[in-house]
């Protein structure tokens, strides 16, 4: 039986320009494994950050949404590696909402050594209520989510 297709490795060519943001980071020795590399799971771990500095940039913390009873829970995660990265290496990850549904929203990500793409990612989240059930993702918070980033350039 034939595998499903995969979800698109790269940002959306439907999401606005705007709804990416970009976010620098430096690898750090303790993300490596014995070959030098960045650990496959460290590349979790950068997509999250990206996704909170894309949040950030937009002028809403995580805890601003826990706070209010709701979680953005990781329903789905796909990570493609393309290159490796290593220790010392400035990476840019950039991060696009993507899609937004009533109960979902979709980031999609591509990290960069320079002009190197390194991975793409996607990851899914969900919106839950405090007690843990699946609920629609609030207004404002769709809007935020639909929002650009006004600390880009342009």
């Amino acid at each position: 039986m034939p595998l499903p297709p995969s979800p698109p490795s790269s940002p959306s060519p439907d999401a606005p320009s705007h709804l990416t943001s970009r976010y620098s980071l430096d690898v750090r020795f303790c993300e490596t494994d014995l070959m030098g590399v960045v650990h496959h799971g460290s590349y979790v771990a950068y997509l999250e950050a990206g996704r909170i500095d894309w949040l950030k940039r937009r002028g809403l913390s995580y805890d601003e949404v826990v706070r209010r009873g709701i979680h953005l829970a990781v329903a789905e995660m796909r990570i493609k590696y393309r290159q490796p990265a290593r220790f010392g290496d400035r990476l840019v990850v950039e991060t696009t909402c993507s899609e937004i549904h009533r109960v979902t929203a979709r980031f999609t990500y591509r990290i960069f050594r320079d002009e190197t793409r390194i991975c793409d990612g996607d990851v899914l989240l969900a919106c839950l209520s405090s007690s843990l059930v699946l609920t629609r993702l609030p207004d404002d918070l769709a809007r935020i989510l639909a929002s650009p980033d006004p600390t880009a350039a342009g």
